[in-house]
């Protein structure tokens, strides 16, 4: 057995809450152990000395007006309670903040791929002006041949005239 573990036997004996084995140890520690035997000694002069002093009585009205009090206490209890936890949530919604920062500056956005006539809107094109041309023609056959290489220029990916 260590000095700490006789200590807190050695306190569990003066209040008459030390079982037997527990004493037993105890006991041969104490025999082996001056350090021991001397805090045995200081406690049970410390509790001498208490047992001799008259302690006085409390004021009028002590009791009243420390339940009360204790239930404020109670309540500050669970304030406390909160706090703490909510000071604990602080740096973890921070970090939390800081990775979805990070997710969304970092991480390269993903392009999409525009139409031709997206293409032509957005250099302020008219879409149909290449249409126009197409239908200006003279010969039917021109128009047809000219249709069918427009739209495989679309990516359908069916290769195929859509009207």
């Amino acid at each position: 057995m260590n000095c700490k573990k006789a200590e807190t036997f050695l306190l569990r004996s003066f209040d008459g809450i030390l079982k037997n084995k527990e004493k037993k140890e105890l006991e041969k520690h104490l025999i082996s152990c001056l350090l021991c035997q001397r805090r045995r000694k200081e406690y049970q002069s410390i509790l001498e000395t208490l047992r001799q002093n008259d302690f006085p009585e409390p004021k009028p009205y002590f009791w009243e007006r420390l339940q009360p009090r204790l239930k404020e206490r109670k309540k500050y209890e669970q304030w406390s309670l909160w706090k703490q936890w909510s000071l604990r949530a602080i740096p973890l919604s921070l970090l939390l903040v800081v990775l979805l920062a990070a997710v969304t500056f970092f991480l390269p956005a993903q392009k999409e791929e525009l139409s031709q006539s997206e293409i032509l809107l957005l250099r302020n094109l008219d879409p149909f002006q290449e249409t126009r041309t197409l239908f200006e023609e003279e010969g039917i056959e021109n128009k047809n041949m000219m249709l069918i290489f427009t739209a495989m220029e679309e990516n359908n990916g069916l290769r195929r005239y859509f009207p």
